[in-house]
């Protein structure tokens, strides 16, 4: 499924895009590093990513994940950023973890949060969930002013919660609640 927005396109994981995806993890593999999970050097090649897409889209198919990748129009043929709703569950929870990142040199420019708007709108119409939660590391100032500006709300502090960098970093649990539910 492809839809967009004023300045961007906004596409659902498929195969035919494994080729823009590994360039896009690729070229951001440093910058990624500080703010996510370590990856082993299998995560950078086609294979990983194609069945990496291939298992999105059977996990979208199944309403238990969502994922979006998203370009310029201006340039429709390099993804910018990746959107992810992992672990959608059903009532009682009716809730998602929301994960977002971005090409280095795109930020501070709104898309990632212009990008996000549309793809939240997005599940939740489909998935009619109630509860949208993400963890930031207490020390990314950008990624928190982007969940503040979508109208997440802090919950917490998660002390050394996430293994980044070979260390276990503290992070900030931010919610969303649909209030049309």
């Amino acid at each position: 499924m492809t839809f967009e927005t004023d300045r961007l396109i906004l596409k659902t994981s498929d195969t035919d895009m494994t080729e823009q995806v590994l360039k896009y993890y690729s070229d951001n593999k440093a910058f990624f590093a500080k703010y996510e999970p370590s990856r082993d050097d299998s995560y950078f090649t086609y294979e990983y990513q194609n069945a990496l897409l291939r298992q999105e889209h059977s996990n979208i198919e199944k309403q238990t994940g969502a994922y979006y990748y998203y370009y310029l129009k201006i340039d429709p043929d390099h993804v910018i950023g990746s959107i992810s709703f992992s672990r959608i569950r059903r009532e009682p929870y009716l809730s998602t973890i929301f994960g977002y990142n971005i090409d280095e040199r795109f930020q501070g420019q709104g898309y990632c949060t212009e990008a996000c708007r549309a793809a939240i709108a997005d599940v939740l119409e489909k998935t009619h969930i109630h509860r949208i939660e993400s963890r930031v590391l207490t020390d990314n100032d950008r990624s928190i002013r982007v969940l503040e500006r979508l109208g997440f709300f802090e919950e917490g502090f998660e002390k050394r919660s996430i293994l980044i960098g070979g260390e276990f970093r503290d992070h900030l649990r931010y919610a969303y609640l649909n209030e049309e539910y």
